[in-house]
C-alpha cells in the first residue's frame, strides 16, 4: 500500500469529515487563488528589474539582508526575486535568502506577501523546496487560524516531502488552537511523533478543557515512547524529537503542569510538580527547560523563585544562554527594576552579543532613560568584536526624538547611514 493510501486510511479513522475534505481537494499550490495574491510578487520576473542592482561587487543574499536590517521589505521582496536568474550563483546561498525575505514577510504579518513569495520561488525554480520557508508559510496559515490550508499543503500528494519537527508543531498548535484538538491527536499519533513540545500543546489543550484524564494519558503515553518513524514503503522518513528531549524530555512537558496549576490557583500542587522536576539524577534542567521555567514562574508572580532557578542554573554553563539573562533582564524592566536589569546585563557569566545590547538598549530608550541608553551605545561601539546593529540606531534615534534631543538624533542618523553603507563596501559578491 503506497504511503499515500495509508495516510489517507489514517485521516479516515483520526480526523473529522471537514479535514477529510481539505486533504483531498487543493486546486493551488498555496491553497490560494493566484489571483488574490500581490500580482507584483507572483508575476514572471521582469527584466528591469535588474535595475534595481548597481554595478558594486555586493552579493544578493547581501543586498537583500540589509534591506530587511532596514525595514525596506518591499524592495528587499523585489530584488529578491533576481535568485532565480542563472546568472546569481550559488544555490545555498539563494535558499538562505530566499528564507530570509520570507520569514521577514512573516514576522512583519505580511502573510500574502510571504505566500506570494513562496508560490514564486516555488514555481520558477527549486528554492521553494527549502523546508525553512515551508515552515514559515504553513506556520503563518495557523497563526492566522487557517489551519485547513495548512493541511493542503502537508499532503503527500504535494510532490515532494518537507514536513520536519517545526511542521507538525505549528499543526498540533493550530489545530489545538481552532478547538480541533481530537485531529491534532490523531495526526500525532498517525506519524507517531513524541515531541515533547507537541505534546505540550496536546496536553495543556486538555487541560483548559477539563479533561484532566485524557491530558495524563498522554502524559503516560508521551513518557512510555520513544523515537518516531514513519514510511511510505520504500523510503523511511524520520521525524525525531527536539533536542531538549532525552534526559529533559519529561521537564518540558512537566511544565505544562507547573503553569496550568499555578494559573488555576492551586500553587502548592504547581510547586511540588516544579521541584520534582528542576534536579532529576543529581543534574539541573537543561537551559531551554530551565528558560521556560522562568518565564512561567514570572508570569504567575514567583519572582523569588525565578531568581533562585536563575542562579542555579548559572552557576554551569551547560544550564544557560543568552535567553536565560533576557528572560530576567526583561523580567527587571517589567518591575521597573532598572538598577537591577542594568546588574544582571553586566553580570560576569553573561557573553552579551549585539542582540542581547540591542535588547536592553531599546528598554531604555523606550523608558527615556538615553543617559544609560547612551553609556551602553558606547560600549558596544567600543567592543573589538561586536558593533551596533539597524535596530540599535533606531532605538537611539527615537529616543533622543521622543526626549526633543533632535540634534542628538541627527548625529545618530548619520553614524547609522555611515555603518550601513560600511558594511556594503565590505560585502563582495559570490
Amino acid at each position: 500500500m503506497s504511503f499515500r493510501s495509508l495516510f489517507l486510511k489514517a485521516q479516515q479513522n483520526t480526523l473529522s469529515g471537514s479535514a477529510l475534505a481539505v486533504v483531498r481537494s487543493f486546486p493551488f499550490p498555496l491553497g490560494r487563488d493566484p489571483s488574490s495574491l500581490p500580482s507584483a510578487l507572483t508575476e514572471k520576473l521582469d527584466p528591469n528589474i535588474v535595475s534595481l542592482i548597481d554595478d558594486r561587487r555586493i552579493s544578493l543574499r547581501f543586498r537583500v539582508s540589509s534591506l530587511i536590517e532596514l525595514s525596506e521589505l518591499e524592495k528587499a521582496a523585489q530584488i529578491s526575486r533576481l535568485a532565480v536568474l542563472k546568472q546569481y550563483r550559488g544555490w545555498d546561498t539563494k535558499v538562505l535568502m530566499c528564507n530570509e525575505i520570507i520569514g521577514a514577510m512573516c514576522a512583519a504579518e505580511r502573510y500574502d506577501d510571504a505566500f506570494a513569495l513562496y508560490q514564486f520561488f516555488d514555481s520558477e525554480s527549486k528554492l521553494g523546496h527549502s523546508a525553512v520557508s515551508f515552515n514559515h508559510v504553513v506556520k503563518a496559515h495557523c497563526d492566522q487560524n487557517r489551519v485547513d490550508e495548512a493541511l493542503k499543503l502537508c499532503h503527500p500528494c504535494r510532490g515532494y516531502f518537507r514536513k520536519d519537527v517545526d511542521t507538525f508543531r505549528s499543526l498540533a498548535k493550530g489545530l489545538v488552537n481552532t478547538g480541533r484538538i481530537y485531529e491534532a491527536v490523531g495526526l500525532i499519533k498517525y506519524i507517531r511523533l513524541y515531541d515533547s513540545v507537541v505534546y505540550s500543546y496536546l496536553i495543556r489543550g486538555f487541560m483548559d478543557l477539563g479533561n484532566h484524564d485524557k491530558a495524563y494519558e498522554l502524559f503516560d503515553d508521551f513518557n512510555n515512547k520513544t523515537e518516531p518513524d514513519f514510511t511510505d514503503g520504500r523510503n523511511k522518513i524520520l521525524i525525531w524529537p527536539s533536542r531538549t528531549d532525552g534526559q529533559n524530555r519529561r521537564a518540558v512537558v512537566d511544565a505544562t503542569f507547573v503553569d496550568y496549576w499555578l494559573k488555576q490557583g492551586e500553587d502548592e500542587k504547581a510547586m511540588e510538580i516544579y521541584r520534582s522536576l528542576i534536579i532529576r539524577k543529581g543534574e539541573l534542567v537543561c537551559a531551554a527547560t530551565g528558560n521556560t521555567l522562568l518565564e512561567i514562574l514570572l508570569q504567575n508572580g514567583k519572582q523569588t523563585e525565578a531568581w533562585d532557578l536563575f542562579n542555579a542554573m548559572i552557576t554551569n554553563s551547560k544550564n544557560f544562554d543568552r535567553e536565560t539573562f533576557g528572560i530576567m533582564v526583561n523580567a527587571c524592566f517589567k518591575l521597573g527594576h532598572f538598577k537591577e536589569a542594568l546588574e544582571t546585563f553586566k553580570r560576569l557569566e553573561f557573553t552579551r552579543s549585539s542582540s542581547c545590547y540591542a535588547n536592553i538598549i531599546a528598554q531604555f530608550c523606550e523608558r527615556g532613560m538615553m543617559s544609560e541608553a547612551q553609556d551602553l551605545f558606547v560600549e558596544i561601539c567600543s567592543d573589538q568584536y561586536l558593533s551596533p546593529d539597524v535596530p540599535t540606531f533606531r532605538s537611539m534615534i527615537n529616543g533622543y526624538a521622543k526626549a526633543g534631543r533632535v540634534d542628538e538624533a541627527i548625529v545618530m542618523l548619520k553614524k547609522m547611514v555611515d555603518a550601513t553603507l560600511l558594511k556594503f563596501a565590505v560585502h563582495e559578491s559570490h
